[in-house]
């Protein structure tokens, strides 16, 4: 019997098969490299398919490092996830796809597994690893062949490869209606693994007091939870997170680990906080208590934003120390979200 236990639901599980990757991309949210060969096994990700399946996850997603180093684990893994009703997404850097022969093989093979859709990384840091040949194989094949695929360009001030550039050949490439049916290209930030280091996106995107009313709530934590290469699960799929004990609350070697990660996180009221606010409004609301805290113009990516909240001891010593003033507005946005989320359901 499926169980949606805890305060949230609609959770996705993500499987990190390995931090190894081809590429060694400088401050890469995984902190993966091809000299780290740390996986997990087959049976620790069929333990977690299973345990989604009884606590209600809606889908699962792979990923790495590279999750298609470990071809073999990567099909069965996607093979036991289907046959549970999950949708399964793959995200890969398409290193091999070097050729339209290559891509064709592995995507088919891909495709006989049960996979539902494919997500491809590129931009400045990728590119000095997969060339953009690989990206423009695997994005019109897997287009041709009808299968959804998305590609998540990184973007920073001054990037080398243009994005439309990139749109503007993969749209040379394709045929239009089934570009148009099977293919999304987004965009997000680049940023350093470092709360000190400013962003690499500056222009419009830093936070500030003049948008934070525009910030929301973190859509990974509590929603999203990571078997990672090493066997801990993670509470978010967030970028630096292997450096941030916090959200790891259990590790494969304890019973039931995903539940005891859904028990654990939902009942932390900080982690509610960055669902429900999202850091940026947490460290202005922080700033407010303690002027010494410097949060405006700095960041323009949300897990910079979480990783100031967590790892600058002034801010946590001061969201700890004030943290209550918070709780009886997050209860309220709680009881809002719950009641809007069974009015849909009611609708539809």
């Amino acid at each position: 019997m499926k169980s949606n236990i805890g305060i949230f639901n609609h959770r996705m599980l993500t499987i990190m098969l390995t931090y190894r990757c081809t590429s060694a991309c400088s401050n890469c949210g995984t902190f993966s490299t091809p000299k780290d060969k740390t996986e997990v096994s087959l049976e620790a990700v069929c333990k977690a398919i299973d345990e989604a399946e009884k606590l209600g996850f809606l889908n699962i997603v792979f990923t790495g490092g590279e999750a298609t180093l470990y071809m073999e684990n990567l099909l069965m893994g996607i093979k036991y996830a289907k046959e549970k009703k999950f949708p399964v997404r793959l995200v890969t850097n398409a290193h091999w796809a070097s050729s339209i022969e290559n891509t064709q093989k592995v995507l088919q093979s891909l495709i006989e597994a049960g996979l539902d859709e494919i997500n491809f990384s590129t931009g400045d840091e990728h590119l000095k690893f997969v060339p953009i040949e690989n990206i423009f194989n695997a994005v019109s094949v897997a287009t041709e062949l009808e299968l959804t695929n998305l590609l998540m360009y990184e973007e920073r001030d001054h990037s080398n490869t243009s994005k439309e550039l990139i749109e503007n050949t993969i749209i040379k490439l394709t045929d239009e209606e089934k570009r148009k049916k099977w293919f999304k290209m987004l965009s997000g930030a680049w940023m350093p693994l470092d709360y000190k280091t400013k962003s690499f996106k500056t222009s419009g995107f830093l936070a500030n007091h003049t948008n934070i009313v525009t910030k929301t709530g973190c859509e990974s934590i509590l929603s999203t939870y990571v078997l990672q290469g090493d066997g801990k699960i993670g509470s978010c799929c967030g970028l630096g997170i292997r450096h941030i004990p916090e959200l790891h609350p259990t590790d494969i070697t304890e019973e039931n680990f995903l539940l005891k990660a859904i028990e654990r996180s939902e009942s932390d009221w900080i982690k509610i906080a960055l669902k429900q606010l999202g850091p940026e409004k947490i460290l202005a609301w922080a700033s407010s208590k303690n002027p010494d805290i410097q949060w405006e113009n700095m960041y323009s990516h949300t897990c910079q934003s979480c990783m100031k909240l967590y790892k600058d001891k002034e801010v946590i010593e001061t969201v700890l120390e004030h943290f209550d003033e918070l709780k009886v507005d997050l209860l309220s946005t709680i009881i809002i979200d719950k009641k809007i989320e069974k009015e849909l359901r009611i609708r539809n």
